[in-house]
C-alpha cells in the first residue's frame, strides 16, 4: 500500500510530528511506500534549519532527516505556508531548510495523494 502523509503540527509543539515520524518508520518496515510526507500550516517549522530542539526534547527534525536518507522519502515543505509564517519564499526559503526537505507548492500534496492509496492528517 501507499502512503501521502500530511503533517500540520510544528515539531515544538504536542506529539503528532513524533506520531508520523513513528508511523512512517513503521510502515516502512512492514514493507510499504510512503509517496511523501507534506508539512503544511505550522508543520512546515519542522523544514527550517535554524532551529534547535529543547535540550530534554526529542530533535524530531533530525528524525525526519534520517527517515528520509534511510528510505528515499521525499520532504516537502509548502511554500504557501512558510510564506504564511514570515520564513521566506523562493531562493530565501532554499536556503532555511534541512537538505532533506524540497520546497514545493500544494500541487505536490494533490499529485502525490492521487497516487497513494492513503492520505493521513497528522495534527493536534
Amino acid at each position: 500500500m501507499r502512503y501521502t502523509l500530511l503533517v500540520l503540527s510544528p515539531p515544538d509543539s504536542g506529539s503528532s510530528g513524533q506520531h508520523a515520524l513513528e508511523f512512517a518508520k513503521a510502515v516502512s518496515l512492514a514493507g510499504h511506500d510512503i509517496a511523501c510526507v507534506f508539512f503544511y500550516d505550522a508543520g512546515v517549522l519542522t523544514a527550517l534549519a535554524n532551529c534547535e530542539s529543547a535540550s530534554d526534547e526529542q530533535d524530531i527534525r533530525s528524525g525526519w532527516q534520517k527517515f528520509a536518507q534511510d528510505t528515499g522519502t521525499r520532504l516537502i515543505a509548502c511554500v504557501a505556508s512558510a510564506v504564511r509564517f514570515g520564513i521566506g519564499d523562493g531562493q530565501v526559503l532554499n536556503d532555511r531548510c534541512l537538505p532533506e526537505f524540497t520546497i514545493a507548492g500544494l500541487g505536490e500534496l494533490i499529485e502525490s495523494s492521487s497516487e497513494s492509496q492513503r492520505l493521513l492528517t497528522f495534527a493536534d
